[in-house]
């Protein structure tokens, strides 16, 4: 197995792994019983076992009917997952103890896979795919996180 491949399924085990403990801070979190904490709890505990969905691609029906709705798509595409991690983040450092240490987590998930993207190029193109946002735009954006802007004038 190449060291890409053994790369990517790292990530894609760690990024399972923590949804999980995500999951499990959510669910300790809804049963303090106030209204708030069980809404935040269960709307948190949802978003994170789609992400879990989308991680480890399966299940096959869940994974294609994400792929194929048009705010679904997002979620496989960097900029998708980065800004639902993030939300996840914010929303578990407001759960105790517990909520801040997997919300310091999924911020260190994020940013390892970005410095992935930068060092492994390959190895983040198999983990996520080009959004069509990024497809109709002129500009193209890149992984130092600038716009290339040469050629199109503004």
């Amino acid at each position: 197995m190449s060291s890409k491949h053994r790369l990517t399924r790292s990530f894609r085990t760690l990024s399972a792994l923590l949804y999980i403990l995500n999951i499990a801070v959510s669910i300790h979190f809804t049963m303090r019983g106030r209204y708030l904490d069980i809404l935040v709890g269960i709307l948190i505990t949802l978003v994170c076992l789609v992400m879990l969905c989308v991680a480890i691609e399966a299940p096959t029906p869940v994974v294609s009917r994400l792929e194929n709705s048009k705010i679904g798509e997002s979620f496989f595409t960097f900029r998708g997952r980065y800004i639902v991690d993030l939300l996840i983040s914010l929303f578990l450092f407001g759960m105790g103890i517990w909520g801040i240490v997997v919300g310091v987590l999924t911020l260190f998930l994020i940013f390892g896979i970005r410095f992935l993207g930068v060092k492994q190029p390959d190895a983040f193109n198999e983990i996520f795919r080009l959004g069509i946002e990024s497809e109709s735009m002129t500009d193209s954006y890149t992984l130092e996180g600038t716009y290339d802007t040469e050629g199109t004038e503004r």
